[in-house]
């Protein structure tokens, strides 16, 4: 593995992930008081997108003052988009940790920061309040690299000149031996491609970072190897010999391709080049970026098209543009106009016409069978990392495209219902049949729609054997009717006229139906409710409920789009807990789907005065009266009217995102069953429960009650990962034990396991390594 792998794992295993904080990320702060990783900024920002830099306003760097590191950790800025997946590094150079620590004395200009130390971690030596030099870190072998290195002047100086050739090399490369500047100036003459791009990408800092030896080590190189002079015929000579790939160079440039993303400021250089007329564009970034100019003007020009016009030339470009995808410039995300418009094609080709059926289910089967694929293209597209000028094309083009093909097949599906009936009205309920007589849990997912169980699926499939089936929700498609109908305590529950806001009442008791409820019925039936984080007992059945992706899409609207990945991992994260923790089957189930339109969907207007309740794109209709539009019976009860917005329109003004109607998108909804591949596994026979938890310095004291002898405890980065364990298992005597830990793993985000002879879960907790 290289150093800059090895110190990113360590800058990140320092991450606090404190899953009880919502009202702000995590985040790692790193100082670096005498500026030794300085130099490496480009490199470190490579193998870290997360990391940003205390310095001078420059966004395009991902450098900026104090106060503008604060709004970008917290998500306030949209220059600047961080991974979601990681948590945020703030690098401080010429700081210390007393800067911040000393709230009172902080530097006015440092103040903003000073709040992030107490919901973050601290990346430093030891726990010692230092930080972490380079020699500190390629010598230690508690969180560092573990090398043996000179600690003469003149190797320590070697060493920080060549920095980011020491960041590039692999451990096992210099491990086993005593490191002295020989060793670190051999990093520089071994590799003279390496150091032709390097020069090439940044001239001014190599030439101040390298000895003359090196330089002149270089010079001599190119003037054999690669017929010039850099000092005398200059770096963007060297740029047009790379992009015309003749001879030698076309080994230089495969180089390039390779590690592209170790020179950032390379194809600057290199667009400088004005390629001929038999120039390739697949190495000369001028000709994809007239490309990208081309493209842009191309689809603007579209939005004066009719659809089928913008369907018939976005199918040209694609065919035009889609080999550009294959050039160093779209890794480099040089061409994303080139990327997105993949994805703009495909709706393109799928919305080409609408499609219906003889009665609903032959339009879900077509919708099976193909269409679903547009609003999952949509998604994508609406995802792509664009600039918010070409953000806004693409979803004018989509509404332009998507969304009236979206509406004529709502209205399709809704002239269906009003003909033959709504399937969910007499179908049986597939997510609430056949449950097994032990060793199931019930998955729910608010707003799992169909599209993205596709991708649940892909993300599942390794974990065990994947069934798919499909159900109607209850209408209207909203969480508080929908959610009642596919709990497994669905037959306690009935629907009055006097119901309000779609929520059932209980069938025994003239009381809403709520999740205190859910609990009190799902304990009589002999089920588990499993909150989060706790893996239940697989001799029974149990209900759980994780995801969160109706309430991203009410919040976000249009940018669900991009945050739908990182939430369905979410739920494959919980799985993996689950199946580890020996359950035997998982069913997957929702309430609902969903509409997303690039543009808010058209309002339609309702008089007041005929609803009782009114919601987005569905409203109870006062004594069953004609509204004008399609009525449907309540699910709990048919005699309560309701109203569905036609098409994609709605009851209110302003919405990208709802559900409540009768389309395709809402109301198809998926089920999906995982069988735990690990026939190995056995059932987990013995119970424990967690009744204490205590650090004494990093001693992990823990106290539990149990019905068995063999239950042993350990501490995980991952509860579900036995690769990830940071203590030894400790059986507990008496119900107590205490776990050691590591002072690396101080202020890391941990939990504590309970496990059983044959390694499943029995119970787990959240914790903070060392937290008193």
């Amino acid at each position: 593995m290289k150093i800059i792998d090895l110190l990113a794992k360590e800058v990140r295993a320092s991450a606090n992930y404190n899953s009880n904080i919502q009202v702000a990320p995590g985040v790692i702060l790193w100082i670096d008081k005498q500026r030794q990783w300085e130099s490496a900024l480009p490199l470190l920002q490579a193998a870290m997108p997360e990391l940003i830099v205390l310095g001078d306003y420059a966004p395009e760097k991902k450098t900026g003052p104090a106060i503008w590191i604060k709004c970008v950790v917290d998500g306030a800025l949209s220059e600047v988009e961080l991974p979601t997946d990681r948590t945020p590094i703030v690098y401080l150079p010429g700081i210390e940790r007393r800067d911040l620590r000393a709230i009172a004395t902080c530097p006015e200009a440092l103040m903003p920061l000073a709040e992030l130390q107490y919901r973050g971690s601290w990346w430093i030596y030891n726990n010692s309040g230092r930080d972490w030099t380079v020699n500190a870190f390629l010598t230690s072998d508690n969180g560092g690299v573990g090398l043996d290195v000179a600690r003469d002047d003149k190797s320590q100086q070697a060493m920080l000149r060549v920095l980011n050739e020491v960041l590039e090399s692999k451990r096992e490369d210099l491990a086993n031996r005593r490191l002295e500047a020989s060793d670190f100036n051999k990093l520089v003459s071994s590799d003279p491609v390496r150091d032709l791009l390097s020069w090439m990408n940044d001239e001014k800092a190599c030439r101040e970072r390298w000895d003359e030896a090196r330089w002149q080590a270089l010079v001599g190189i190119c003037e054999t190897e690669y017929h010039f002079n850099p000092e005398q015929d200059g770096e963007l000579t060297a740029a047009e010999l790379l992009c015309q790939r003749q001879g030698v160079w076309e080994g230089v440039w495969q180089r390039y391709v390779e590690s592209c993303h170790h020179y950032p400021s390379l194809p600057e250089l290199l667009l400088k080049v004005q390629g001929d007329l038999v120039a390739d564009g697949a190495s000369y970034p001028v000709i994809n970026q007239t490309e990208e100019i081309a493209l842009e003007n191309s689809l603007s020009q579209l939005q004066t098209l009719n659809s089928v016009e913008i369907r018939q030339e976005l199918a040209v470009l694609e065919q035009y543009h889609a080999e550009r995808r294959d050039w160093i410039w779209f890794k480099l995300n040089m061409a994303p106009l080139a990327g997105v418009l993949k994805y703009l094609s495909g709706v393109a080709s799928i919305t080409q016409q609408g499609f219906s059926g003889t009665n609903p289910e032959e339009m879900a089967t077509l919708y099976r069978d193909k269409y679903w694929q547009a609003d999952d293209l949509t998604l994508k597209a609406l995802a792509y990392p664009l600039v918010l000028s070409q953000q806004a094309l693409v979803e004018k083009l989509l509404a332009l495209i998507y969304t009236p093909w979206l509406d004529e097949v709502t209205h399709n599906f809704q002239s269906l219902v009003k003909e033959k009936g709504y399937p969910g009205t007499t179908q049986l309920n597939k997510a609430t049949t056949d449950y097994a007589d032990a060793g199931e849990v019930v998955f729910f997912v608010d707003g799992l729609r169909y599209d993205l169980a596709q991708r649940l699926i892909e993300k599942l499939k390794p974990l065990g054997e994947v069934g798919f089936t499909t159900n109607w929700a209850a209408l209207p498609s909203v969480t508080a009717t929908a959610k009642a109908a596919v709990t497994p305590v669905y037959d306690r529950l009935t629907g009055r006229e006097t119901d309000r806001d779609f929520v059932p009442s209980l069938l025994d008791d003239n009381k809403s139906f709520s999740a205190y409820y859910l609990r009190k019925f799902l304990k009589e039936k002999g089920w588990l409710y499993l909150e989060e984080g706790d893996s239940g007992d697989p001799a029974f059945n149990a209900w759980v409920q994780s995801g969160d992706i109706d309430k991203e899409g009410h919040r976000k609207g249009l940018k669900l789009a991009g945050r739908v990945d990182s939430l369905l991992d979410e739920i494959v994260e919980r799985i993996e807990e689950l199946l580890a923790a020996g359950w035997r089957k998982i069913r997957i189930v929702t309430d609902h789907g969903w509409m997303l339109t690039p543009e808010t969907m058209p309002k339609v207007d309702l008089p007041k005065h005929l609803t009782e309740t009114k919601w987005g794109r569905c409203a109870v209709i006062k004594d069953s009266v004609a509204s004008g539009y399609l009525q449907v019976g309540w699910y709990w009860n048919s005699q309560v009217s309701i109203a569905m917005a036609p098409g994609v329109s709605c009851f209110k003004a302003g919405l990208y995102y709802d559900h409540g109607g009768l389309s395709l998108q809402e109301c198809l909804t998926p089920v999906i069953e995982i069988l735990n591949k690990q026939s190995s596994v056995s059932k987990a026979t013995s119970t424990a429960t967690l009744s204490e938890l205590r650090w004494l310095g990093l001693q992990c004291r823990v106290q539990a009650d149990s019905d068995s002898d063999g239950v042993v405890a350990v501490l995980r980065i991952h509860a579900a990962n036995p690769d990830s364990e940071i203590s030894k298992r400790k059986p507990l005597k008496e119900g107590k034990c205490t776990l050691m830990v590591d002072d690396k793993y101080e202020d890391t985000s941990a939990v504590l396991v309970l496990l059983d002879e044959h390694g499943n879960v029995l119970a787990k907790k959240p914790t903070l390594v060392g937290d008193v």
